[in-house]
């Protein structure tokens, strides 16, 4: 899964606006700064990543009214999965996989599903079947990059002691075999759960920018005290005794 910052900005029309004028200041938006979720590059800031970008390309850009990230869901074949669920029974279908065309797929999607549950035939169904297997460098390259994200259990703490976590932030605590998610709130209270994310067992990370806690592998989320944000994880953290 693939985190795309977006910043909001209001901007002027022609590099110009009236003191006086009541009407409304557009506003602008810009999305880049992709990441993996859960994974970044220690020191990078990739709001002001973008901020940087949009001020040196649109000079009149004012302040930053809003900023936010969303998650992507990209196959490996940049392919949706749109139809019968694999899995599920026979009535139940999906639309997922839009890699950011969301829209798009939200039209084909209704096109196709509509003509799967009326007994038509579909010429674009067979594209976007989602329990096709597909074997390329992307899927061997994401795959490998799973597996090493579960190296983080055996890895040391990111800090030995909850004295050293700024409050309202979040760092990963080794006790003992175990790892922790350690949240500390704006008023100094500790709040711990379980590292592991209850996917699929991978050891969550801290994500600054959002506070929250983010996993690596499959692109699951929580907020700071461990409740689930965001799927595939449908469970919350494991809560701790602080």
């Amino acid at each position: 899964m693939r985190s795309s910052g977006t910043t909001a900005i209001r901007t002027t029309t022609c590099g110009w606006s009236s003191p006086t004028s009541t009407a409304p200041t557009p506003i602008c938006c810009w999305s880049a700064a992709h990441h993996k979720t859960g994974q970044w590059t220690a020191g990078v800031d990739p709001f002001v990543k973008l901020e940087q970008w949009a001020r040196a390309n649109f000079p009149s850009a004012g302040e930053v009214v809003r900023r936010w990230s969303g998650q992507v869901q990209e196959p490996d074949d940049y392919m949706a999965y749109i139809g019968r669920a694999p899995t599920a029974g026979e009535n139940v279908f999906v639309i997922t996989g839009d890699s950011g065309m969301g829209l798009t797929h939200g039209s084909l999607g209704g096109i196709i599903v509509t003509d799967l549950i009326m007994g038509r035939s579909n010429r674009w169904a067979q594209y976007f079947e989602p329990s096709r297997k597909t074997v390329n460098r992307d899927l061997v390259s994401e795959n490998a990059n799973v597996v090493k994200q579960y190296t983080d259990w055996i890895s040391p703490g990111q800090v030995k002691e909850s004295s050293a976590i700024a409050p309202g932030h979040g760092a990963v605590m080794r006790e003992g075999l175990s790892k922790v998610a350690v949240y500390k709130d704006e008023q100094g209270g500790v709040h711990k759960c379980s590292a592991v994310c209850t996917h699929l067992g991978c050891i969550v990370q801290w994500n600054p920018f959002e506070r929250s806690w983010d996993c690596p592998c499959h692109g699951s989320r929580f907020d700071p005290r461990g409740r689930v944000l965001m799927g595939p994880a449908i469970s919350d953290l494991k809560r701790l005794e602080s």
